[in-house]
């Protein structure tokens, strides 16, 4: 919903049936009415990672009902049924139904085994990993041997399959030497450096069937049907029917080897708005869906369902593309500093996120164990300091009141983020007219998430400032960001940002399993990102879901146990009315 659509009579009229249902936010009405329209009439909500739930019932699997339908709202349409190509939370959630990995972290970041029959068998010069499989059978009835788990892995690493468009390739050709089969049911995966995360990081991506993808060549495999239509699955969930804007459809499969799930069917249903997810979570047609941080006293209110509300691993950023044949006006990292030096993100955390939200002093999350509270520098907003650095730099107000530098060349730039999602939308309003207090002219522009947004992202880097949400692995690698590596196609260095002495350091925290050595260099790693700031982390939010009161067991939470992570408890999730 663009600012346009609500500029007339009915614009207001729902802008004032807003205020009603918010009446309760105080600093809302302390915004005055002309700023609060701006951000409401912006519209939308969160993703790539969007938002996760808490524990649901106390109810145990012995005791679970069997049978029913479970739905769940996304904001976002997936982009893949397939763990290989997939770089977005709708596509890992869904992807995660129906193809297991080799381990899965728990809901306190620890590897569990699924495919695996226990954690691998790591030698003493941590180079390499030997993975014994359990009995466990694709769909079809074959066996899933090594194999499978070979050849996947090969898709995202062996020079062969190069043009598989795959965002973790970056790191795996990087990590991995070799995979090797010793058996029908052993594999090796031998490493050329020691990667000590290499379990929690790498090695819990979905396998999929030789048998039936191994005849395809690099190309087919990005173009596939199979993408859309899986037809040979390994998860708990089978028969996948995507249709696409609206919903994708799964059947239990009743000989998962971990024990048949518990619903017959589980719905993801694509549902673009976040007004429209919290009405459908109180009529009951969705069972399970993210609450937008501005609905979240109404959710609680809400007898129907129970709202889940944990911090995670989730943080909303944006990103300068640092590509000089892209856009020439990022170069000066005095610029990227200034920039963010104008935004009063705590302000912003109260009326965009209601409060929701941790503002972001450094990349590394809160719960992280290689956090640095005292990160410096520190970017609390300062409006005089931005404009003398941007003064100093050489880009000078004119007499439009918009900077320029020597050569002529304007301060302006458009910023893009994801059509629908009202927090990023309500953000890149706010931080236009904080930049346009600052002489900045920055334009929003509002795209469709996986025709636009993603392959900017990954692939075209087609934008200046681009507007996102991610979510970081339990264990504090930031190399699929951050490494210069990750810059090429596929990668989400979208930035293509570049800095030797950070990728040293990043390598050198993953070759020891020190822990105080680990933190000693990501403390570095997290000064130098806050000198250069390539890409501004603006919040940790809070993630909020609401959960229908018949749901038991929805045990998303703070950890690696939301998205793909739900492999670990998703056959056990159950409806207590059995429908």
């Amino acid at each position: 919903m663009s600012k346009q659509d609500l500029t007339g009579d009915e614009g207001y009229q729902r802008f004032e049936e807003f205020l009603d249902e918010w009446s309760r936010r105080d600093f809302l009405r302390g915004m005055g009415a002309a700023t609060a329209f701006t951000l409401f009439a912006a519209g939308g909500m969160e993703l790539l990672a969007a938002c996760g739930g808490g524990g649901g019932g106390g109810q145990q699997p012995s005791q679970a009902k069997k049978g029913g339908h479970v739905v769940e709202a996304t904001i976002a349409d997936l982009q893949y049924l397939n763990p290989v190509l997939y770089g977005d939370t709708a596509s890992s959630t869904a992807t995660s139904m129906i193809y297991d990995s080799l381990y899965m972290s728990d809901d306190k970041g620890n590897p569990a085994a699924l495919l695996a029959k226990d954690l691998p068998k790591i030698s003493s010069d941590q180079l390499t990993y030997t993975i014994s499989l359990r009995d466990a059978k694709w769909t079809d009835g074959k066996p899933v041997i090594a194999d499978d788990v070979k050849f996947t892995y090969e898709l995202m690493f062996d020079p062969k399959y190069d043009k598989v468009n795959s965002p973790r390739r970056g790191d795996l050709v990087d990590y991995i030497q070799s995979v090797s089969v010793k058996d029908a049911t052993t594999v090796v995966f031998q490493l050329k450096k020691a990667y000590s995360p290499f379990t929690t990081v790498h090695l819990q991506y979905g396998i999929l069937p030789m048998h039936v993808w191994g005849s395809l060549s690099a190309e087919q495999i990005n173009t596939t049907d199979l993408n859309g239509r899986p037809t040979v699955t390994n998860g708990p969930f089978q028969n996948a029917v995507w249709q696409k804007d609206q919903q994708v459809t799964f059947d239990k499969n009743p000989n998962y080897y971990r024990g048949a799930p518990n619903v017959d069917r589980y719905v993801i249903k694509v549902i673009k708005s976040s007004t429209d997810i919290l009405n459908q979570l109180k009529t009951g047609e969705t069972d399970v869906g993210p609450v937008d941080p501005a609905q979240g006293d109404a959710a609680r209110t809400v007898d129907l369902i129970t709202l889940h509300r944990f911090p995670g691993l989730l943080f909303l950023f944006y990103l300068y593309n640092l590509d000089p044949a892209k856009t020439p006006l990022f170069q000066q990292k005095e610029v990227r500093q200034a920039l963010l030096y104008a935004l009063d993100r705590q302000s912003m955390a109260k009326a965009i996120y209601f409060g929701f939200a941790t503002v972001a002093n450094t990349s590394m999350p809160p719960k992280s164990w290689a956090y640095n509270p005292d990160n410096k520098p520190v970017f609390n907003f300062d409006r005089k300091k931005a404009e003398s650095m941007l003064d100093a730099a050489g880009w000078k107000k004119g007499p439009d009141g918009i900077r320029a530098n020597g050569a002529g060349l304007k301060l302006k730039f458009e910023m893009i983020t994801n059509a629908g999602n009202k927090v990023r939308e309500n953000s890149l309003v706010n931080m236009q007219q904080q930049w346009r207090d600052i002489g900045v002219d920055a334009t929003p522009k509002f795209v469709d998430f996986n025709k636009v947004l993603v392959p900017a992202l990954r692939n075209t880097r087609d934008f200046q400032v681009l507007m996102v949400g991610f979510q970081w692995s339990t264990d504090p690698d930031q190399s699929q960001v951050w490494a210069s590596r990750n810059s090429r196609a596929g990668g989400y260095n979208g930035m293509s940002y570049k800095n030797t002495q950070l990728d040293t350091i990043m390598d050198q925290a993953t070759t020891t399993s020190d822990q105080k050595k680990r933190k000693d260099l990501y403390f570095k790693m997290q000064q130098i990102l806050a000198e250069d700031q390539p890409a501004p982390i603006l919040f940790f939010p809070d993630n909020l879901y609401g959960v229908n009161k018949r749901v038991v067991g929805f045990n998303a939470g703070p950890f690696a146990n939301q998205y793909d992570g739900r492999r670990i408890w998703i056959k056990d999730l159950s409806v207590s009315d059995g429908k």
